[in-house]
C-alpha cells in the first residue's frame, strides 16, 4: 500500500512544505493536493515548474520505490500541509509520454532560449545611455531624492564646470539607496502576487528561492537602516540651516 508523510516549516516568512510518497509497488499515477491557504511555489527548471505540477499541486506518474516532493508558499503552516488524493497504477510508457508532452516541457530540457532580462534594453536604461555622454544626470524621476528649496538655482556658469549638482546624492548614498529601492520593490511583488502566474513571475525577478529568502530576510534591517538615516540626516539639516558661518567677520580677523 502507497504510503504518504508530509510536514511543513517556515523559513523567514515562506513555507517550505515536504512530502514523502512510499512504498510504491510499479509504475504509479499519483495526485498530491496542496492544503494551505496561499499560492504555490512549484520546484523549477530552467525557470519553467517542473512536469507535474500545477496551482493545486503535482498530477504525474512515479516509478516503483519512494519519492520526495517540495514545494514553497507564502501561507502560514499547518498540521497537514498536503494530501495525497490519489495514486493508481499507470502503464510504465506514461512516464516516457509525460517527459516532452508540452512546450513547456521542452523548455525545462532544451532551456529558456530568451536573452536574460539584463540585456534587454529599456525605455529607461535607452534614456540614460542616450544622455550619459552629455554631462552628469541630474535627479531621476521616481527616486527619493531631496528638492531643492524654492528660490534657489543650480549654478549653470563657467565656474560650475566639473561640480557635483547640489540635488544629486554622493554616489555611495545613491547606490546604496537603489540597492534597498530594489529589495523593496521586490517584497512589494512578492506579497501582492495572488496567482500561480504572478507568484512565478515575482519569485522568478527574485533570483528564485534563495532570492526571496534574503529579501524576505532584509526587510527588518532595511527598514531599522533606512529610518535611521531619515533621522540622522534630518537632525543634521536642522543643524546646519540653523548655522550661519561670518565669512566676512573671519575675513577681517584673518
Amino acid at each position: 500500500m502507497v504510503t504518504f508523510d508530509c510536514r511543513a516549516e517556515r523559513v523567514d516568512d515562506v513555507t517550505l512544505v515536504t512530502a514523502t510518497v512510499g512504498d510504491i509497488p510499479e509504475p504509479t499515477r499519483i495526485t498530491v493536493q496542496n492544503r494551505l491557504d496561499g499560492p504555490l511555489w512549484p520546484p523549477r527548471t530552467q525557470g519553467v515548474p517542473e512536469a507535474g505540477w500545477s496551482e493545486g499541486g503535482f498530477e504525474g506518474v512515479v516509478r516503483p520505490g519512494t519519492h520526495a516532493l517540495g514545494y514553497a508558499t507564502p501561507a502560514p503552516p499547518a498540521a497537514k500541509p498536503a494530501e495525497l488524493v490519489r495514486a493508481e497504477p499507470a502503464p510504465e510508457t506514461s512516464i516516457a509520454d509525460e517527459r516532452l508532452d508540452s512546450a513547456a516541457a521542452v523548455l525545462r530540457e532544451l532551456g529558456d532560449p530568451s536573452p536574460p532580462s539584463d540585456a534587454v534594453p529599456t525605455a529607461e536604461s535607452a534614456h540614460v545611455s542616450q544622455t550619459s555622454s552629455a554631462g552628469p544626470l541630474g535627479p531621476t524621476p521616481g527616486r527619493d531624492i531631496e528638492r531643492l528649496p524654492e528660490g534657489s538655482h543650480q549654478s549653470t556658469g563657467p565656474g560650475a564646470s566639473g561640480r557635483r549638482p547640489e540635488q544629486q546624492l554622493p554616489d555611495a548614498v545613491l547606490q546604496w539607496l537603489e540597492t534597498v529601492a530594489r529589495r523593496v520593490d521586490c517584497a512589494e511583488r512578492l506579497a501582492e502576487a495572488e496567482s500561480l502566474s504572478a507568484a512565478t513571475a515575482a519569485v522568478r525577478a527574485a533570483d528564485g528561492l534563495s532570492g526571496v529568502r534574503t529579501v524576505a530576510a532584509r526587510g527588518d534591517t532595511d527598514e531599522q537602516m533606512l529610518r535611521a538615516l531619515a533621522r540622522r540626516a534630518e537632525r543634521l539639516a536642522d543643524r546646519r540651516a540653523a548655522t550661519t558661518v561670518p565669512t566676512e567677520t573671519l575675513a577681517r580677523l584673518a
